[in-house]
């Protein structure tokens, strides 16, 4: 069997058949998960996965781990429902899209993850496949909502995401969620039409129906129907429609058959024109007998019937009657007695201070109902069109104690509502400025410990109180605002700060070597002489200048693009370029230097300007790295920072073939959000979050830079002093500054600042040459030239 029986949820059951054939009621490519009841997982309710690979290697086991990795993120990612099934889409599609990357031949890949809490669906899929939900007005949607069309163009479906869909099931819902390949298989209209007619009892024919009709049953899906039931008990397999009372009705198909279109409603299903046969207990339960032009509403009601026999009120007289304890409970009974017409009195005073209600208006039909006592139908059908509402009527205004009585009340709201308004704002205020005034407090005992810090020249230890110290009053003047005491407390920490955090000022950044038009985004920059290469990532092209004879001006202000996304060089599509690096001279080699490009196909390029442009570098039988993200060169070797496999890949000098893991085992290295990548016998790492990581040997060194000064918070650009220079220099973007650290110890020598004005504002990139003791800074579409002030 390929059918899956109820499955124990904590609002809905569900029903699960399977379109391709397994074994152990295991269908290949389809996961279906419902936690214990009570168990941590249950708070995420029931996990549906659907993945369907074609064309790749090892299909089975890639299957497993996409389905196991899903099912892993839906039960331990946090957050909302749509995050988390967000998220584990998301999770898929980038084990595809590693997989996928590296194939040449073709191939198809599709996901459909639904995860079902309480009354709510959440759906979201990658890729080729799709599925089919039925609506609360029996419509059929399908996801992606592009996806037939697509299909009848003919388009390959990408790993692109499907839009996140959320969906209430309170009246229970159905969903056929299949492979891509479903589509040619069976028309959509008959898919369209499993998804609009199945039930739970029919849920197993229905997918036994669709194999037959596409003559296969390898292809992937699944059928789900919810339907309304108890959350206590559990669920038992699919029910069979029998004649007993209480049954549901066998739904009619012979009246619609398939629907025509995606957003055909099923057919009626009416009630029977007989009532269900009465038993023992018929009596407290009635089934009126139908009127033939009453409307379906009214077929299917009951009157209930609660007015007891004779008997049965006489035996509970006597019951009563015989009963020894009755007497007792009489004056207990007339104590109650007395505290309701109490509380009816209450009830009535407070109904007469309020104005009188209208009185409930009854239709016929309602009244002759209500009459007899016995079903009621009008003679003809009511009309479709609404009769006009009854005009409204204003109560009549209050007069005597009921209108002083609310006169009072508006008068008390208007001089309350302000006083508790203005309690609690001052209340505020003073929680406030007490708040401040202890933070003023903390920042004043902080500066003069730093000044005694000055005083006996510890200069790491001023520098972290006088960081402290601006922290507080920063605070306090958030609270309360800036006063005169705190700005006078800031002006004297800024002026002791200046100095001990040896602040050097850049007066040369006013007029930018390069300054770069709105459309272009500078990202990095190479300088070998007088060459600048600047890498653009608003049009992804590489950027060639020449600096004049005297070093300070270009040769021309045009950019000369010397590599373009786009462009075929070597029979490869040059892709988006992402880093740059300088090949020197390899002497038995090459003996021409070059420049090398990174793009985000994994691909490198070299161009020398002067000898043969561009060209491709070719590894071997080609690259093996799963995500490179950065580029290096020392003493004629290359290296790859393969972020994909956590690796970095070491080319010996002149030798693209065999490439050497940097890093050995059992070395721990996540190479995830590297930000630049720095070699000068060591390898320096640094983050996107603003750590730095020093190697050497392929083991991490214990390094850490100086905490007296704050380090920027977010990673932008480092660079590593070489040949004399001990010192690193690490871009601070968001406070527009440069800070240089002793590169054997970490410890804080200095920053550079702009003198005035905001010309290092979004600072990106920084590059050092010692050989004319010039920075090149790249801030914003501005390419800056400065001498070095160390």
């Amino acid at each position: 069997m390929n059918n899956r029986p109820a499955i124990t949820q904590p609002l809905m059951p569900i029903y699960v058949s399977y379109l391709a054939e397994g074994s152990d009621e295991v269908s290949t490519g389809v996961r279906v998960i419902v936690p214990v009841e009570g168990s941590p997982q249950a708070q995420r309710g029931a996990f549906c996965a659907l993945v369907d690979l074609h064309g790749l290697p090892n299909v089975e086991l890639l299957t497993e781990r996409v389905l196991s990795a899903m099912q892993r993120t839906y039960y331990s990612e946090r957050g909302t429902q749509s995050h988390v099934i967000s998220e584990t889409a998301r999770r898929a599609q980038a084990i595809l899209a590693a997989e996928v990357e590296r194939l040449s031949t073709p191939w198809r890949a599709g996901v459909v993850c639904v995860g079902i809490l309480a009354d709510r669906l959440a759906l979201m899929g990658v890729g080729s496949a799709f599925a089919l939900v039925t609506n609360e007005d029996g419509s059929v949607s399908v996801f992606p909502p592009d996806r037939l069309a697509a299909h009848q163009k003919g388009e390959e479906a990408t790993l692109t995401l499907w839009p996140l869909h959320r969906q209430k099931i309170g009246a229970g819902a159905a969903m056929l969620a299949a492979s891509g390949v479903w589509l040619d298989l069976v028309p959509v209209r008959m898919l369209a039409g499993t998804a609009a007619y199945v039930e739970a009892e029919s849920c197993i024919d229905a997918a036994e129906g669709l194999r037959n009709q596409a003559g296969r049953s390898d292809a992937p899906g699944f059928i789900m129907v919810i339907e309304p039931g108890s959350p206590s008990a559990p669920l038992s397999p699919p029910p069979a429609h029998s004649g007993s009372e209480g049954a549901a009705p066998p739904t009619d198909r012979s009246a619609g058959g398939l629907p025509t279109a995606l957003n055909a409603s099923p057919p009626v299903i009416r009630a029977p024109d007989a009532p269900p046969t009465e038993d023992a207990h018929a009596a407290s339960f009635r089934q009126p007998t139908p009127h033939p032009g009453a409307p379906e509403s009214t077929q299917t009601e009951a009157i209930f019937d609660r007015t007891l026999s004779s008997d049965e009120s006489s035996v509970g007289v006597e019951a009563a009657a015989s009963d020894p304890r009755a007497a007792q409970q009489r004056p207990r009974a007339s104590l109650a007695a007395e505290v309701v017409n109490r509380l009816e009195g209450l009830r009535a005073f407070v109904a007469s201070m309020l104005p009188e209600r209208n009185p409930t208006l009854t239709t016929p039909l309602m009244a002759e109902a209500t009459s007899a006592g016995a079903y009621a139908s009008p003679s003809s059908p009511p009309p479709k069109v609404r009769p006009a509402p009854e005009p409204f009527v204003l109560p009549p205004p209050a007069t005597g104690g009921r209108a002083r009585l609310f006169i009072t009340l508006a008068v008390i709201l208007l001089c309350l509502i302000p006083a508790v308004v203005g309690t609690l704002y001052w209340r505020q205020a003073a929680v406030g400025a007490a708040e401040a005034e202890q933070l003023v407090k903390l920042a004043e005992a902080r500066y003069a410990t730093a000044v005694q810090a000055l005083d006996q020249e510890d200069a790491t230890a001023a520098r972290t109180l006088l960081t402290e110290a601006a922290a507080f009053v920063r605070r306090a003047e958030e609270i309360r605002g800036r006063t005169e005491r705190s700005a006078e407390l800031m002006q004297l920490i800024e002026r002791d700060r200046m100095a001990v955090e040896r602040i050097t000022f850049l007066y040369g950044l006013t007029l930018p070597l390069i300054s770069f038009p709105p459309e272009r985004a500078p990202q990095q920059l190479m300088v070998i002489g007088p060459d600048i290469y600047v890498l653009d990532a608003g049009r992804n092209e590489i950027l060639y200048y020449r600096l004049g004879p005297d070093g300070e001006s270009l040769t021309t202000s045009e950019a000369q693009v010397v590599l373009r996304m786009g462009e075929s060089v070597g029979g490869v599509a040059v892709g988006a370029p992402i880093d740059l690096a300088w090949q020197p001279p390899i002497p038995g080699y090459d003996d021409k230097s070059s420049l090398l490009v990174l793009d985000d196909n994994n691909h490198i390029f070299r161009y020398n300007h002067q000898v043969d442009g561009a060209s491709l570098v070719r590894f071997g039988d080609g690259p093996q790295w799963i995500k490179a993200t950065q580029i290096e060169t020392y003493l004629g070797r290359l290296y790859v920072a393969d972020e994909g496999a956590n690796q970095i890949y070491r080319y010996e000098a002149g030798s693209y073939s065999n490439p050497i893991a940097w890093f050995q085992a059992p070395a721990l290295v996540n190479l995830s959000n590297l930000a630049a990548m720095r070699i000068d016998g060591d390898i320096w790492l640094l983050y996107k979050d603003g750590k730095v990581v020093r190697y050497r040997s392929g083991e991490q060194l214990p390094f850490g830079l100086d905490n007296s000064i704050p380090s920027p918070s977010e990673g932008t650009d480092l660079w590593v002093g070489q040949d004399g220079d001990d010192a690193i220099y690490l871009v601070d973007r968001l406070l527009e500054r440069i800070l240089v650290f002793d590169k054997e110890s970490g410890a804080y020598l200095e920053q550079f600042q702009a003198a005035e004005g905001a010309p290092l504002r979004n600072l990106r990139a920084i590059f050092v040459d010692r050989a004319h003791n010039v920075q090149y800074l790249l801030a914003g579409n501005n390419l800056f030239q400065e001498r070095l002030p160390r």
